[in-house]
């Protein structure tokens, strides 16, 4: 059998292990798709194994691919280690990675975005901006910051999106509100009833969306108060007749000031928190840190907190 693979090779099939369509692994290491499927057949014919099962649009691996993987993840972080420990013992180089997190998400992004270990990355340092999504938006398209934690963000082809929470508003009252028995409310069943409602300032997208379900529903919401944050929310729901749109996050904050908080149920009002990156960064280190955020994350199987302000 030859042995003359390269790391780029072996890379090549972790990549495609790990994205399981040829399309994405090809996007994923910077090639065209066409030039990814002949190398991995060169490699297959390499090792003299079937490392791939091909289906529709996709990669499953065989036995002995899973095998072959398995010594490859190893052999890549072997010589990325050794790499990146020869660079940092020459230049006593600290890596930084910026991060932009909105400013009404909860601490437990946070707290994961700082749980995280790269052993390629001994001496990383993790630098946090935080903002409004719109600001953070922004910052990443001038490149002020590397990743950025941000809710709803609008498309943009200049960035690569990855939903990683989705969560429904949270609307407030007064305990002898006219709903005060609802366990949850429609859209529908709020607009009977005066708003308080945020600022179109703090996520534009958000706060046009909502006013177009309203449009849809053939209704008028009757604002009455701009408020920024769920602390305004004793001052500006002064009445019985009122109800608040609030974070997730603000629900503890609300409850001990003695509001009711249920969850608005509308399938297309929702709260999603995104990781998003510059489509065209080729950072080695913004992709292994954002794999291992998205894989620490989720084996958190923390319940969804996300944030806006109220109004």
């Amino acid at each position: 059998m030859s042995t003359h693979l390269k790391i780029r090779d072996l890379e090549i099939v972790v990549a495609l292990q790990e994205e399981g369509t040829f399309t994405q692994a090809a996007r994923r290491v910077g090639v065209t798709q066409t030039a990814l499927s002949k190398r991995v057949q060169a490699i297959e014919r390499q090792v003299q194994a079937r490392l791939f099962d091909r289906t529709h649009g996709g990669a499953v691996l065989t036995e002995p691919g899973r095998s072959f993987v398995s010594g490859a993840a190893e052999v890549i972080h072997a010589f990325h280690r050794a790499l990146h420990d020869a660079q940092n013992a020459k230049h006593g180089e600290c890596r930084k990675l910026r991060i932009g997190v909105s400013v009404y998400l909860p601490p437990n992004f946070i707290d994961t975005i700082h749980s995280i270990e790269l052993p390629l990355y001994k001496n990383l340092s993790i630098e946090i901006a935080s903002g409004s999504s719109p600001e953070l938006i922004t910052d990443l398209l001038n490149r002020n910051v590397d990743l950025a934690l941000v809710t709803s963000p609008t498309r943009n082809s200049a960035l690569t999106t990855l939903c990683i929470a989705t969560q429904h508003f949270m609307i407030i009252y007064r305990k002898g509100h006219p709903l005060a028995a609802k366990r949850s409310v429609t859209l529908g069943e709020i607009l009977e009833y005066p708003w308080v409602f945020f600022k179109r300032v703090i996520h534009p997208f958000l706060h046009d969306l909502i006013l177009h379900r309203v449009e849809a529903e053939h209704k008028q919401a009757d604002i009455v108060h701009f408020g920024t944050h769920v602390t305004q929310a004793a001052a500006l729901l002064n009445n019985d007749s009122l109800i608040g749109w609030i974070n997730p996050a603000g629900v503890e904050t609300a409850a001990s000031q003695g509001f009711i908080c249920v969850p608005l149920i509308d399938e297309h009002i929702r709260m999603e928190t995104h990781l998003v990156s510059l489509a065209d960064n080729r950072s080695q280190l913004v992709s292994e840190f954002a794999r291992k955020f998205v894989k620490c994350w989720e084996q958190r199987s923390i319940p969804e907190q996300l944030s806006l302000p109220i109004s």
